[in-house]
């Protein structure tokens, strides 16, 4: 095959409509900020072959009306959705820091890998169910040739993303701390696709 380069944005979603919550599997919309704040981020990109979008509302919605705008359909997959944070899910962040019960939300952010969250979800099988994901997306840039592709999911998910890329140790919250992805942050990759069909993501500044 030919090799090529496929273009890739990652696009958090925009501020939510009730902030200051612990905002996982929870389903929230927007805020009218938020709104603006995704319009902006995507006014600077150019037409994409692909759109893929986690299905909770705060990415879907604005999912849907660029690709009324661009004539193509979402792809949308439960993979691309925030950590679930379980009893944790939807409660006032601060109101979490001051409960004594066991674990503590401090305990699972200085040690996610070991710390259970209340009926959520394992940070093994978040990095998983993210890491099969990503895996598929490059095979799926191999066989169909997509020059440009936005990716629009959360902040734990497009960090994780850039961690596989980095191939930072696995089993660390190293990601957490290093990258700072604002509401509607944009990353650029490019993902050089070479004559076997390997591919190899750069982060682009």
């Amino acid at each position: 095959m030919d090799a090529f380069t496929s273009r890739v944005y990652l696009l958090r979603h925009g501020e939510i409509a009730t902030p200051g919550i612990l905002c996982g599997h929870v389903d929230v919309a927007l805020s009218d900020v938020g709104y603006e704040q995704m319009r902006l981020a995507s006014a600077k990109l150019s037409r994409f072959d692909a759109i893929y979008s986690s299905p909770l509302k705060r990415c879907s919605t604005h999912a849907e009306f660029l690709a009324r705008q661009h004539t193509i359909n979402v792809q949308y997959n439960n993979a691309l959705k925030e950590f679930n944070f379980g009893d944790w899910d939807g409660q006032d962040y601060q109101q979490l820091w001051q409960q004594n019960g066991k674990p503590h939300v401090g305990d699972f952010w200085q040690h996610p890998w070991q710390v259970k969250v209340p009926n959520g979800e394992l940070m093994a099988d978040f990095y998983a169910r993210v890491e099969a994901w990503w895996q598929a997306f490059l095979v799926s840039l191999t066989e169909s040739k997509h020059t440009q592709s936005l990716v629009i999911s959360h902040a734990g998910v497009i960090k994780q993303i850039l961690a596989i890329i980095c191939h930072m140790p696995k089993q660390t919250n190293t990601h957490l701390n290093v990258f700072h992805l604002p509401y509607a942050g944009l990353i650029t990759l490019d993902v050089y696709i070479d004559e076997q069909g390997q591919a190899w993501p750069k982060i682009v500044f």
